[in-house]
């Protein structure tokens, strides 16, 4: 009788090694992705702002420089119906006659904007801009554009010694 070799014991059952969880990573990425989609929220806001307001910043634009020059009769021209029913012409040059004396003649560009829309006083631009003035300090306007029988126009403005906001009034 030949003896057979005993067959070699299978090794024990080890099962396959857990693969560590990778929370930092997982952290990290949902972290990421918040943050791409916040980037573009705020990014897509910024260029629907910069789009809605482009033509009423135009003409917020060409009522400062009426400003500026003293210019009463151009400044009038720009101004929507609602503005026209508060204020007469004569009223409005005389105003800008004595604003256009406390700025300096420089270009100005606006420092914040806002667009508000709502169904009763419909699409309203508000600008707000920081000018030079002739005796040293600064002098703020704020201008409210609204979009009035199909195009944009000045429904009303103001100047101020103080910071102004861009909420509507």
């Amino acid at each position: 009788m030949t003896a057979a070799p005993e067959p070699t014991p299978a090794p024990p059952y080890s099962p396959p090694p857990r693969k560590k969880r990778r929370t930092g990573r997982i952290i990290l990425i949902v972290v990421a992705a918040v943050m791409a989609v916040v980037i573009a929220l705020v990014g897509g806001l910024f260029l629907l702002v910069n789009e809605s307001t482009k033509d009423a910043q135009k003409v917020s634009d060409q009522l400062i420089s009426a400003i500026q020059a003293g210019d009463g009769a151009k400044a009038y021209a720009l101004t929507g119906p609602s503005f026209r029913a508060a204020t007469t012409e004569a009223d409005l040059t005389a105003l800008v006659k004595n604003l256009s004396t406390l700025v300096t003649k420089d270009k100005a560009s606006p420092d914040a904007k806002a667009i508000n829309a709502s169904t009763a006083n419909g699409k309203i631009a508000v600008f707000v801009y920081t000018m030079d003035g002739t005796s040293g300090s600064p002098v703020y306007f704020k201008t409210q554009i609204r979009d009035e029988e199909g195009r944009w126009q000045v429904m009303n403005f103001r100047s101020s010694e103080t910071a102004l906001e861009t909420d509507v009034e």
